[in-house]
């Protein structure tokens, strides 16, 4: 495998790794917008950070397998740039999902609104 073919799996991966970044914050926005709860993407980046560093570690991690992948199956390297651009998405998905902080926030506030609205709709309790 060639260091330009390297580099071009490497920036495929980054590449599905941003377009399911920004489809999280997308589902996330609305997720907010439907509990009236203000998005903000710079505060997205600052506090999922640490989602952000295990895709691109997922990333760095495939790009050194490679060689060994390429010794097992010489015919993939027709298919590795694929191969890439899921390991960038799904890497991303993945890690999101394990440490994805806003979602939980968003979370905590629908719940607590949740709570507080069915306290109040609630009616009192009559016996017949």
């Amino acid at each position: 495998m060639t260091p330009a073919l390297y580099l071009q799996c490497f920036l495929i991966a980054l590449v599905g790794m941003a377009l399911q970044t920004v489809l999280k914050m997308k589902s996330l926005q609305d997720k907010a917008r439907a509990a009236n709860i203000e998005f903000k993407i710079r505060q997205y980046f600052s506090n999922d950070w640490i989602s952000i560093i295990a895709s691109l570690l997922t990333i760095i991690m495939f790009t050194l397998f490679v060689d060994n992948i390429l010794k097992w199956k010489p015919a993939i390297v027709d298919y590795i740039k694929i191969g890439f651009a899921f390991v960038g998405y799904t890497g991303s998905d993945i890690a999101s999902r394990l440490f994805g902080v806003i979602n939980k926030k968003i979370n905590n506030v629908i719940d607590v609104k949740t709570n507080i609205a069915d306290n109040v709709n609630e009616a009192p309790k009559t016996k017949l």
